[in-house]
């Protein structure tokens, strides 16, 4: 009825095939590191077999690939000449042959285990090698991620983060330490974690006193970095250093940083808008910037007017805004004075020296 079940099955042993670069198969198997455990549980599984059918079949074995060839071959030859002799042997009943079908089961189900658990391994100790400027790469070990509430510690404060969450534009003027780049940064880390928006975008003119943006060296993403960096580190604290390189990926565009004369003609949607040190915008950039304005979208602009670096008799587009916002009542305004200071005594008592 099921004729020469044995012989099959001893076929079936000495068949290998090559998984990934890793030989493998019910008598040999070739993996780059012997599992003394595997091959045990590959007797056991064939010592059932023979017990039940009476057939006599070696060992499975070991070996690295590439080694002990003459030894595998032997090997191999043996147990084909067996199975060549024994297939005339039948499996007696109907429930001798389903313990041979599910002890070759257990061998197959042993032996893809066994091959996973080594590719694991490799990949493991690979990926644990790469680094990506000093941030572990995507997929590595969790890192740490600023989960906190964001708190207000002043009156302004708390009116920024209400004027952020219900109003679609928001203006924020106040000198250093009153914490408006660390709350813009950090609601919209939020809005992006809880998926309330697609995407973060991050820009600000590169106008300075005594710099040139064409001075730094790479591409246009690499020259705008350092201008890039008081926000990027809100953002690797409150996303964590894997999801925020994740999200800096070009193909995946959820975070994107930008220069502010790359902004003319887009349109804004689905994001959080962080116009930073709009002190240094003229007006009619602030104009352009701000009818970029689409769908779903929140922008946040901050500046001291004190730190303005733009030529002597033109204005500054952020003090022009705050003067035709002000009594907007769809627009948030928010002027920090030198008493909001956040950031140390120091900084604070900094501002009131050179007041």
């Amino acid at each position: 009825m099921v004729g020469s079940c044995t012989g099959r099955l001893s076929k079936l042993l000495t068949r290998t095939t090559q998984r990934g670069g890793v030989s493998s198969g019910f008598a040999i198997f070739t993996a780059k590191k012997p599992d003394p455990f595997t091959t045990q549980r590959i007797n056991d599984a064939l010592s059932g077999v023979n017990r039940l059918t009476g057939v006599s079949s070696q060992p499975a074995v070991h070996g690295l690939k590439g080694s002990q060839t003459s030894s595998v071959s032997e090997h191999n030859r043996a147990l084909s000449r067996d199975a060549g002799n024994e297939t005339n042997c039948k499996v007696p009943s109907m429930g001798r042959q389903k313990a041979v079908i599910k002890a070759r089961r257990e061998a197959k189900r042993v032996l893809r285990r066994d091959s996973r658990s080594h590719k694991q391994r490799e990949e493991e100790s690979v990926t644990s090698l790469v680094q990506m400027s000093g941030v572990e790469s995507i997929g590595m070990a969790r890192d740490c991620r600023d989960n906190s509430p964001i708190a207000a510690r002043n009156e302004a404060q708390q009116h920024y983060l209400n004027a952020i969450e219900k109003k679609q534009l928001v203006f924020a003027t106040g000198e250093a330490g009153c914490g408006k780049t660390y709350i813009s940064a950090a609601k919209a880390a939020e809005a992006l974690i809880h998926k309330d928006v697609d995407r973060i975008i991050v820009t600000r003119p590169v106008l300075q006193a005594d710099e040139d943006l064409g001075f730094l060296p790479g591409d246009i993403s690499e020259k705008f970095a350092p201008y890039f960096r008081p926000v990027y580190d809100i953002l690797v604290r409150r996303l964590g250093s894997s999801f925020m390189q994740y999200c800096l990926r070009p193909e995946i565009g959820k975070v994107e940083i930008a220069p502010f004369a790359y902004m003319r003609g887009r349109t804004f949607e689905n994001a959080v808008v962080i116009l930073d040190e709009a002190q240094n915008v003229t007006a009619a950039q602030m104009k352009m910037f701000l009818t970029r304005l689409g769908e779903n979208v929140t922008v946040i602009v901050n500046g001291d007017i004190t730190q303005c670096d733009l030529p002597r008799g033109v204005q500054s587009g952020l003090s022009d805004a705050l003067e035709r916002f002000e009594e907007d009542e769809m627009v948030g305004v928010v002027r920090f004075g030198k008493q909001d200071c956040v950031r140390s005594a120091l900084c604070q008592r900094t501002l009131n020296a050179y007041d």
